[in-house]
């Protein structure tokens, strides 16, 4: 749990205070210390495109919201964060877990590993990729660059630094 704790840690540090999850085996452990955490909003969500919707309303209610999802979810959303996120200059924290690189035993997974980085740089969506631990210090301060930007952003956690917490 040590590494869900510092990447919660950090997006805290970086003003995240309302986050949603959609179910993701590596990030079971992020979503147990939210459902403990009484200094945030958490909540499960069924699908990423709702998660955008629900994401809109917490900003316009003054919160910086994190949704945190596989890769996969990315495609499932994308509709949703072009006309909606990016439309109105949402800020929102897409903490993904990067399913389909090294380490990961699915091979279904490693479809859309192979294209989240064009898609996300097709929506023109800064990207934060943690493949080891080193890289989780800077996750604070590219929270905090989504209100700068008023736009989402994305930290892709590899699976093997996922797997190992």
């Amino acid at each position: 749990m040590r590494i869900s704790k510092t990447i919660i840690s950090y997006l805290k540090k970086g003003g995240a205070d309302f986050f949603l999850s959609v179910p993701c085996k590596l990030l079971a452990n992020m979503i147990a210390i939210l459902e403990n955490d009484k200094d945030v909003f958490y909540s499960a969500i069924p699908r990423e495109e709702e998660g955008m919707g629900i994401c809109a309303g917490a900003y316009l209610g003054n919160k910086l919201p994190c949704i945190m999802m596989q890769n996969s979810g990315i495609g499932n959303a994308v509709n949703s964060i072009v006309s909606l996120l990016q439309l109105y200059q949402m800020p929102v924290v897409f903490l993904i877990s990067y399913r389909g690189t090294p380490g990961e035993l699915v091979g279904a997974q490693a479809g859309m590993a192979k294209v989240t980085k064009e898609i996300l740089q097709t929506l023109r969506i800064p990207m934060l990729h943690c493949s080891s631990e080193k890289d989780l210090d800077k996750i604070s301060t590219f929270t905090a660059y989504a209100k700068v930007i008023e736009n989402p952003v994305a930290i892709l956690c590899d699976f093997n630094l996922m797997k190992e917490d």
